[in-house]
């Protein structure tokens, strides 16, 4: 059974208020119609946006309402600890940028995602003093497995490997143990769809079925790793591997994997937000609070959308149709 809903009530009446300041299509529009860089930022602050001390870096604007999002889930949620599998792929791209940031001298901080379970200072403490033992399981056996891998042979493609298909895995094992449904559907779509990617670049670079073993993570109800691995090594490579999707329910997102790789992305994150909207106003239960910190990531991800392509110039016809569904 899933954890009791009543106790969620108070949280979920937060997550709706808090909800109302989030941007709809029409404020999107808005912030791709400002005259410049500057002009959004200052739309974003009176929406209650924190702004660093240089507003040039939108990396940082982003990171800091993201970070605030979830400082509210763990200050709100009854039991903060259930939704942290939606932030868990962060620490394990941290642990990755910073072993990788160590052995080839660039400035980790600038690499780290946020939020993560792990606090930044740890996971650099840990790798630049080699004490991965200070790091909580998996990542500290983990962390070393992957440093004296590199360290041994510089196969950074295989470190990536190790990595990625463990937090593919133990995202899948942190669902399940969830016991919320909704969670483990949002989880099983994200996993599912990378290991479909993977597939694809590993068969569109020419990698065998032993490879794609390593790196194809385990445990997805909605698609067959067996199926993706036999592809690999059958006559007609590609075609096979797009038949077996076809026959899928991601069929309709990866006819993209050929022709656009960032509509597939977009339309995984479309996928994602279109699951949670049924539960976006139950009155209780944690289905809102998940729906809550996914849909400001959404949000997020169109600010970030829309800050590059005011820094970059791009033509706002192209920046439209890359703009993700909101949770709304």
């Amino acid at each position: 059974m899933g954890p009791s809903i009543s106790k969620y009530a108070y949280a979920v009446s937060g997550a709706h208020v808090y909800e109302k300041n989030f941007f709809r299509r029409t404020d999107m529009e808005k912030l791709l119609a400002a005259p410049s860089y500057e002009a959004v930022v200052a739309m974003l602050q009176e929406r209650g946006w924190t702004m660093p001390e240089d507003t040039r870096d939108s990396g940082k604007i982003l990171d800091l309402e993201l970070s605030r999002a979830w400082a509210w889930v763990l200050k709100s949620a009854p039991d903060p600890t259930l939704f942290k599998v939606l932030i868990l792929r962060n620490d394990y791209h941290n642990l990755k940028a910073g072993i990788k940031c160590l052995l080839s001298d660039f400035d980790v901080d600038q690499q780290f995602c946020k939020p993560s379970s792990i606090e930044p200072s740890l996971m650099k403490e840990a790798i630049e003093t080699h004490a991965f033992e200070k790091l909580p399981a998996p990542f500290a056996e983990l962390g070393q497995e992957v440093y004296d891998l590199l360290v041994r042979t510089g196969d950074g493609q295989m470190a990536d490997v190790l990595i990625d298909r463990k937090c593919l895995d133990e995202i899948t094992r942190e669902a399940e143990a969830s016991g919320v449904d909704l969670l483990k559907e949002e989880m099983e779509i994200y996993t599912a769809t990378c290991n479909i990617k993977t597939a694809f670049r590993a068969i569109k670079t020419g990698k065998d079925s032993a490879f794609l073993e390593k790196a194809l993570s385990t445990g997805n109800k909605t698609i067959s790793k067996e199926k993706l691995v036999a592809c690999a090594d059958s006559e007609k490579k590609m075609e096979d591997l797009l038949s077996y999707l076809s026959t899928t329910s991601y069929s309709s997102g990866t006819k993209y994997l050929s022709s656009s790789p960032a509509e597939y992305e977009k339309w995984v994150d479309d996928q994602m937000i279109s699951l949670l909207i049924p539960t976006k106003y139950s009155p209780l239960g944690p289905e809102p609070l998940i729906g809550f910190y996914l849909g400001k990531e959404a949000e997020i991800r169109n600010v970030r959308i829309v800050l590059a392509a005011k820094q970059n110039n791009l033509p706002l016809d192209v920046v439209s149709k890359r703009l993700r569904r909101l949770y709304e």
